[in-house]
């Protein structure tokens, strides 16, 4: 019987230990990036800024890792960088406007606006939350599609799971 009661009180003991989900809510931005060209690429930088009079503004920088050869039998190669979230500080952009916006460059050309892919007029843009913080249930994915003309589009939005 003490046996029992004290495997009871351990298996409490361990469970109570586990991180809760609040304290598993992650923050910052994570990438899906989709390669439908037959290039490796690499150094692939994403700056992250704000619009002042029509101009971007860099605050901070991201250079990916090595995007792979798609396979043969696939139409593209996806990448989901998650287990190193890009934690910008938003708050150097919320004093230039209150939406951040982001530029791409491919290595050894010049940066170019990320235009949203679904709307090709219109540029990739997040919200900065009044703290000057992305943080919700599941963090934010940027997603990425790299063409084979060396141009890239993208998304952005809350993640769901």
């Amino acid at each position: 019987m003490k046996l029992k009661i004290i495997l009871i009180c351990c298996i409490f003991l361990f469970t109570s230990c586990l991180p809760s989900d609040e304290e598993n809510v992650r923050v910052g931005i994570m990438f899906d990036i989709a390669n439908t060209t037959d290039l490796e690429h690499k150094n692939i930088k994403i700056t992250i800024g704000g619009m002042k009079d029509g101009n971007f503004v860099g605050t901070e920088s991201y250079t990916l890792p090595t995007i792979r050869i798609r396979n043969n039998d696939s139409e593209a190669q996806y990448i989901a960088v998650d287990h190193n979230r890009w934690k910008p500080n938003l708050s150097l952009i919320k004093e230039i406007s209150d939406k951040a916006y982001f530029t791409y460059q491919l290595e050894g050309r010049q940066p170019l606006l990320l235009y949203n892919e679904f709307e090709s007029d219109e540029l990739v843009v997040a919200e900065i939350a009044k703290n000057g913080v992305v943080k919700s249930r599941y963090g934010v994915n940027l997603g990425l599609n790299i063409f084979e003309d060396s141009l890239m589009d993208g998304s952005i939005h809350e993640q769901d799971n």
